[in-house]
């Protein structure tokens, strides 16, 4: 036999879903992006002439933490420079030594 009975609002409205769960990758990539922007806060609000080194660790690749620095540099739009040198990553808001784009003085006309 078939039962009719009074149907209340709340059973149709869709039921909040619970937040998947983060997998091991993307958390470790959640706690990279939050030191580097953590660096970046501090170089920004500390003297231009600071340097701050990122040194890698074993499962990490320069390219992928390179990549993950500028973005967050790109998306804060702050002036920090960035020079990779033997293995390690360099920022600061001042120039780096010994970096690229110096090339060589002209003589004026």
């Amino acid at each position: 036999m078939v039962r009719v009975r009074d149907a209340k609002p709340e059973e149709l409205a869709p039921k909040p879903r619970t937040p998947r769960a983060l997998t091991p990758r993307q958390l470790a990539i959640k706690r990279r992006e939050q030191l580097i922007e953590k660096t970046l806060n501090e170089l920004g609000a500390g003297p231009a002439s600071a340097i701050k080194k990122v040194e890698l660790e074993d499962n990490e690749k320069l390219p992928n933490i390179r990549l993950a620095i500028a973005k967050q540099i790109r998306s804060s739009g702050s002036a920090v420079n960035l020079g990779v040198r033997n293995g390690a990553i360099y920022l600061s808001r001042g120039p780096i030594p010994g970096g690229r784009g110096g090339g060589r003085k002209r003589k004026s006309a």
